[in-house]
């Protein structure tokens, strides 16, 4: 009986939530949610996901500060303009000297007030490209931003997909725990039947009530699973908590066959960290030059124009200025600072080399794992089949008195056991899919079990 006890507990711990959910960021709350369906398809599930998950927001956010700070790059190219207004009031004392004597000092001050107004124009002229490079380092990091968003929405995609096909196993395993319930009470029934007729013992229908009893127990881890499930999904489409819909059954499983070389040049190509990667490359070339451009002088003009004096009129006075700066001695601080700028570049490039080899190792594993899930949905289907099978042939051979209750049993196990393979195998080849998805960075919404 602990056994058969065992086979039976299988049910309250297929639904492994850990390995389908994914990684899940904290709920929204800044934005409006919108109402969530009666049928929550797995379309409408993304759709909320990209309405309301904080991170695409925390995104959003990154790309605007990128995009201020390519603005601010570029203002190097305009002149700079300033205007000053001021007023000095004043108070003068006298010396007189008189035939020669002591100097004697004239204690009453004189008030006068002094006016003071300027603008100024400031041009940079050359720089041997300093500003330039500031720019292009600038919209490098801005493209690397965007790209970055990109990873964030496919990440958020994934999450949605994966807890969508978790809450889909949660229920499919809730029905599969209620059919064996029906199953078990069909067999107690017959097994009572058997004992008040005379031929069957008591042994088979306290068997039978055990088995039932743990279906019960199954039920309710099932039932509580489901709740967990979908209180991830939730979370995974920042949303608030809500129990009013459904998710789909999940469709027909499509199985493809992709080369592995294949979906690495996919990857490669696609995956937004690699765009990103080679933005944040063409960032630090760009950063080079701009420190290097300090080696060499600049040349600039000033144009100013002012109006001074005590009382009218005052004095009106313009200038023009052109000057060029020449970079003599700086303690080696600019050679420093290109000695910096090509090292990051450097960790830079090795940065790249590594996400490209993992980027390698996720297609190759993710192609491995989805062959895996569909060879084992193959087998797990099969598996169904053959023992719903074994259960009617003993089952029959019961009534007639050819078996025990304890063969029933066993075959009531294991029809449950098969079932629960088949459902995480369903969800597994759906979360495959999903992750193969994700690493060849295709950014496909919308799956399911297809």
């Amino acid at each position: 009986m602990g056994l058969k006890a065992m086979a039976l507990a299988t049910i309250t711990v297929s639904l492994v939530v850990g390995n389908v959910m994914g990684t899940v960021v904290a709920t929204a709350e800044a934005m409006p949610q919108q109402a969530v369906p009666e049928v929550l398809t797995l379309e409408k599930a993304v759709e909320l996901a990209l309405s309301n998950h904080p991170s695409l927001r925390v995104a959003s956010g990154t790309q605007a500060v990128n995009e201020a700070k390519v603005g601010q790059a570029q203002s190097g190219f305009y002149p700079q303009v300033q205007a000053r207004s001021a007023y000095q009031q004043a108070t003068a004392n006298n010396a007189t000297s008189f035939g020669g004597g002591p100097t004697s000092r004239n204690t009453r001050g004189d008030n006068f007030g002094t006016y003071q107004n300027s603008v100024t124009l400031n041009q940079l002229l050359y720089d041997f490209g300093k500003i330039k490079s500031q720019v292009n380092t600038a919209q490098f990091n801005l493209q690397a931003a965007n790209s970055d968003a990109e990873t964030t929405l496919q990440t958020v995609i994934v999450n949605v997909q994966q807890a969508y096909f978790g809450l889909q196993q949660a229920h499919r395993l809730v029905k599969v725990s209620d059919e064996a319930i029906t199953q078990f009470k069909k067999h107690l029934d017959l097994a009572k039947g058997r004992f008040k007729a005379g031929v069957a013992p008591k042994i088979d229908v306290t068997t039978a009530e055990v088995d039932l009893s743990n279906a019960q127990l199954s039920l309710i881890t099932a039932r509580n699973n489901a709740q967990v499930a979908r209180v991830t999904l939730n979370n995974a489409m920042g949303i608030k908590a809500t129990d009013g819909y459904r998710v789909e059954d999940p469709a027909p499983a499509r199985h493809e066959q992709i080369a592995l070389d294949e979906a690495v040049e996919v990857a490669m190509r696609l995956r937004p960290e690699m765009i990103s990667q080679q933005a944040l490359e063409q960032a630090a070339e760009s950063a080079i030059k701009t420190v290097q451009s300090d080696f060499f002088p600049t040349v600039s003009s000033s144009t100013a124009y002012s109006y001074s004096g005590q009382e009218s009129p005052l004095v009106y006075n313009w200038n023009v200025t052109g000057a060029v700066n020449f970079p003599i001695f700086s303690g080696f601080l600019t050679k420093q600072q290109v000695a910096e700028a090509r090292a990051n570049l450097l960790k830079t490039k090795a940065n790249g080399e590594v996400l490209r080899q993992n980027i390698q190792l996720e297609v190759n594993q993710a192609l491995l794992n989805l062959e895996a899930a569909k060879e084992r949905l193959q087998v797990t289907a099969v598996t169904v089949t053959q023992a719903k099978e074994r259960l009617a042939l003993v089952e029959g051979r019961y009534r007639a008195g050819l078996s025990n209750a304890i063969e029933v049993t066993d075959a009531e196990v294991a029809l449950v056991n098969a079932q629960v393979n088949d459902v995480v195998a369903m969800s597994s080849y759906q979360a495959a899919k999903a992750q193969l998805d994700r690493a060849t960075g295709i950014s496909t919404s919308v799956r399911g079990g297809s």
